[in-house]
């Protein structure tokens, strides 16, 4: 049976395509940070100018509050809220971002010299590298992985000879700034490609004043960034922040452990295999990819977040690597030898994935809000939680957990202010992070923090050491400090001191399934 080329393309594309919808779809459920970005730029749109100061939390705060996301939140508040499109508008520009990063990988690798058989084979390690963490609903990491993808295009632009790229590269730059630090990574890669672009006019011309001439635009362009890193709301502000988030260490952050750690350490080892083969292959004619890939590997090495970085990076430079090896001569030969089957194979790729993305639902947001929905702790909302408080015109501090505060500051906001938040380094002092943990564990001073703050009420989730403290043999231990139940559901309690619970009504909804809804 003879195949057309144009066949067996359309064949794995369209296994390719579905593929990318089933690792967009895999995570559904809206991300914990959207809260506190849309929170922020609302309270900007209400006061008229942006705040530097936090007004969100009763307990201690950094001064200035410089949020580095708040661009993206802008982005996010436009599309759900001011749009009316609401669940649909973030659904639908999550799957644009999605598949910009994937279809620009695949297109700059082609542009490099990849084929399409060897991507094919290729892609699977990307997506199952950066999938997880990157296609969330939203994270503002997925705008920095659009920029990057639009910064591997303009430098191959300047390798070109070209140079319009810079004029579009400054602007570029300050938006990226707005919308997510991640942008240090964008200053990485473009003191990556000038060092490299140095060492090989050096090689070709032994002349300083030669190799000078062939680079100075780039070193004009760096630091022209570096000045433009500071148009932004916070002014000189920024750079003191981002230096400190860069350097500041998270161990009790999930993401910011060692990859082997967390997820996929298998495939991240053969992804440095292969790429450690294309450098051996290509390192000296592809010297601004080699080192890109040994940076932005060393950065999920060190951070698991940092994989989608390596993904992006890995997508696009490595197909083009193994092409001409005798890895891609194989590859390229099995396809024109075995297009039938592979024709196939594509098409039941491509349908499976279909069909799990349909499964789990992938045009429809989910708020969780019990371990019904999802084994993931740090992501159950206290949707009926907040919709007691918000019923009862509760006015206050609420005690609650990194992963709800957000949600609550989002729904709740003038009325009720949290004592910490997602936000983390950007408005709170290092050491508070550990207090709620400990706090929320039950610890050994967990009383202590109680008494420290203005609390009006805590948050208590199910699933937390302190929930099963406080209700162990029928609440007495609640009682002995002074507070008392007055709402529970499979995700959350509410508690509140005892001469307040006067006023306020016992809600059991244990039985009940809460449905949370976005916005």
């Amino acid at each position: 049976m003879n195949l057309s080329s144009r066949i067996l393309a359309w064949a794995i594309g369209f296994g390719l395509l579905g593929a990318v919808l089933a690792v967009g779809s895999k995570n559904m459920i809206v991300d914990l940070d959207l809260f506190h970005e849309m929170a922020l730029y609302r309270q900007m749109e209400n006061e008229g100018q942006m705040p530097t100061s936090d007004a969100f939390a009763y307990t201690p705060t950094i001064e200035p509050v410089v949020h580095h996301e708040w661009a993206t939140g802008a982005v996010l508040y436009f599309v759900t809220v001011k749009s009316g499109w609401g669940s649909t508008g973030l659904i639908v520009l999550k799957y644009i971002l999605t598949f910009f990063v994937c279809v620009g990988c695949f297109v700059y690798a082609r542009r490099r010299g990849a084929s399409l058989a060897v991507f094919a084979v290729l892609a699977p390690f990307a997506l199952n590298l950066g999938g997880w963490m990157a296609f969330n609903n939203i994270r503002a990491q997925l705008f920095t992985l659009c920029f990057l993808i639009l910064l591997f295009f303009l430098l191959d632009q300047d390798r070109r000879g070209k140079r319009w790229w810079i004029a579009a590269w400054l602007p570029i730059f300050v938006v990226w700034a707005n919308m997510h630090g991640g942008v240090v990574s964008g200053m990485g890669i473009l003191g990556v490609y000038c060092f490299a672009r140095l060492i090989e006019a050096w090689s070709e011309t032994k002349s300083i004043g030669m190799t000078l001439q062939r680079v100075w635009h780039l070193i004009a362009v760096g630091m022209a960034t570096l000045l433009l890193l500071n148009l932004n709301p916070y002014g000189w502000d920024y750079t003191p922040y981002l230096v400190r988030a860069v350097r500041m260490k998270r161990p009790l952050i999930l993401e910011w452990q060692p990859i082997w750690e967390i997820r996929l350490p298998i495939i991240y080892g053969f992804s440095v295999l292969i790429a450690l083969y294309g450098i051996w292959c290509r390192g000296k004619e592809s010297l601004f990819e080699s080192l890109a890939l040994v940076l932005t590997a060393y950065l999920a090495a060190k951070h698991y977040r940092h994989g989608s970085l390596y993904a992006v990076t890995w997508a696009c430079f490595v197909p083009p690597m193994i092409q001409a090896s005798g890895v891609g001569l194989s590859i390229e030969g099995l396809f024109r030898k075995y297009r039938p089957q592979i024709a196939v194979v594509g098409i039941a790729i491509g349908l499976v994935a279909i069909g799990f993305a349909i499964n789990v639902k992938f045009w429809k947001l989910q708020v969780p809000t019990d371990d019904t929905y999802s084994k993931l702790n740090d992501v159950i909302y206290p949707a009926g939680a907040v919709d007691y408080l918000r019923e009862q015109n509760f006015q206050g501090n609420l005690f609650v957990p990194f992963s709800t505060g957000a949600f609550v500051e989002w729904n709740l906001y003038p009325n009720v202010k949290v004592s910490f938040d997602s936000r983390y380094e950007v408005a709170y002092p290092p050491a508070a992070l550990e207090e709620n943990n400990e706090f929320y564990n039950a610890g050994e001073n967990w009383r202590d923090t109680l008494a420290k703050y203005d609390t009006h009420a805590i948050l208590v989730p199910q699933a937390r050491r302190l929930a099963e403290e406080l209700e162990k043999n029928d609440g007495e231990l609640a009682s002995e400090i002074g507070w008392k139940c007055i709402y529970r559901d499979r995700g959350h309690s509410l508690y509140v001191p005892v001469q307040r619970a006067e006023e306020l009504p016992y809600v059991d909804r244990s039985h009940e399934t809460i449905v949370g809804v976005f916005p």
